[in-house]
């Protein structure tokens, strides 16, 4: 029960008698029958009120798979069965470490005849992982509005929030019109896919010399020249750094959580482009492992492989992840790497393990650039202050440069684009790839 601010207003009226009890005591008795007479009123009030539990029913309509950093529609259908018009006011009670675009509150005048109305709002999760929704809380006046009925109406519920699906979709829709433009992907012509080495046989004249396997000739005095096959569905194997780097805020969110949508969104791509895809996530140890496969259903396990992974304080080991994924998976794939590149060391890292895989894959590494960095280095400093954090993102800014030329040099494609840009550049560079049969 909450007291009202009517009764509030009533007990004050009923008080100013008291400016005058020198002059007429028997204002005192008045006024003590008068806070007696609202009392009694309040409580009548409080137990004519329908109890909130039985006159009240309420469910919430939410995916049970929320989708990260989006937008994801709450709706909260309410009835009244008390027989008696009701003015409520509810409070739904989100995850709290969810951004709400709207109010989870709201006040509706329900009808008593049990007609479902209705509230909405959006909430945005920052992170993956499992949550829970707590119950809703109503409050409604009596009908003197003397005090506020209070209850708790059962509907904790518990959702997952998976990286952003919502994009999936939105790609296959826009797909199907022809519009991919609008998510920034260019159309790419497919030649039919890239080869794969069959077997090795004489050189006939009309072979390419790129063909010709110097190694087999010198060791059987004659030309030899290598046979592929046309191979339609190209391997891609996603490698997830989940290490302490990737811990690193972007735009509220760990920069973990935009590489596994977009690697989510590239997964979903190769998948309708009827290629095969796999997943590693690994920092100091291998975390998971699927292997390329085709079809939705390995979508399916990437996602659920992903959903609720966190980065980790822990240093990554990309010779051990990378020489795993030699002794795992002989089969040529094009291989793109999630990581981050702070500085030229941590190219390096990268680059001293890459040959252990470079002679079979071709490797893709994928970094996220944080726009707020940028600004400061290319901002007009009014301070001292200002002046140092300007120094501090060009010399940042700086480093990573030197990182990803490091990587280029020795022939490792690198993107490096802002979140907002990163998966349309890595699906438009894997459409050139496969136009170009260079998978």
């Amino acid at each position: 029960m909450r007291l009202t601010y009517r009764l509030a207003v009533l007990v004050a009226l009923g008080a100013v008698p008291l400016l005058f009890v020198h002059f007429a005591p028997w204002l005192l008795t008045a006024v003590l029958l008068y806070n007696v007479l609202l009392a009694a009123l309040a409580v009548a009030d409080f137990l004519a009120a329908p109890v909130p539990e039985r006159a009240l029913t309420v469910d919430r309509y939410v995916d049970d798979k929320l989708s990260l950093g989006a937008a994801n529609p709450v709706a909260v259908e309410v009835r009244n069965s008390s027989g008696l018009p009701l003015k409520v006011t509810f409070r739904d009670d989100p995850p709290y470490q969810f951004a709400l675009d709207g109010p989870a509150q709201q006040t509706l005048t329900l009808p008593p005849d049990n007609r479902p109305e209705r509230f909405s709002y959006h909430i945005t999760p920052p992170a993956k992982g499992d949550f829970l929704f707590g119950d809703i809380y109503v409050q409604y006046p009596g009908r003197l509005g003397l005090v506020a009925r209070l209850g708790r109406l059962p509907a904790r519920r518990p959702v997952k929030v998976y990286p952003n699906l919502l994009e999936t979709e939105k790609y296959e829709l826009l797909a199907r019109r022809g519009r991919l433009q609008q998510l920034g992907i260019r159309a790419a012509r497919i030649r039919g896919g890239g080869s794969v080495f069959e077997s090795l046989r004489e050189y006939v004249p009309g072979d390419e010399y790129k063909k010709i396997d110097w190694n087999a000739t010198a060791r059987r005095g004659k030309l030899i020249t290598r046979q592929y096959e046309a191979e339609r569905s190209q391997n891609i194997l996603l490698l997830l750094d989940t290490g302490r780097t990737m811990l690193q805020p972007v735009q509220k969110m760990a920069k973990l959580d935009y590489v596994v949508n977009t690697a989510l969104m590239l997964a979903y791509v190769a998948a309708a482009s009827d290629d095969k895809i796999g997943l590693m996530a690994f920092d100091a140890d291998v975390r998971v492992f699927l292997p390329p496969a085709k079809g939705k259903a390995p979508v399916y396990q990437i996602v659920e492989s992903l959903y609720n992974m966190e980065a980790r304080m822990v240093e990554s080991d990309y010779r051990d992840a990378f020489q795993n994924l030699a002794t795992r998976w002989r089969r040529r794939s094009l291989v793109v790497l999630f990581s981050d590149l702070v500085d030229p060391d941590s190219s390096a890292q990268i680059l001293d393990a890459v040959p252990m895989i470079e002679d079979l894959h071709r490797v893709v590494c994928v970094t996220v650039s944080d726009p707020h960095i940028l600004a400061a280095a290319q901002s007009v400093p009014d301070d001292a202050a200002q002046v140092y954090q300007k120094a501090v993102a060009q010399q940042v800014l700086q480093e990573r440069r030197q990182a990803i030329s490091i990587l280029k040099r020795r022939g490792v494609w690198t993107i490096d684009s802002p979140p907002e840009d990163l998966s349309a550049d890595l699906i438009n560079h894997y459409l050139d790839l496969k136009s170009r049969s260079l998978i």
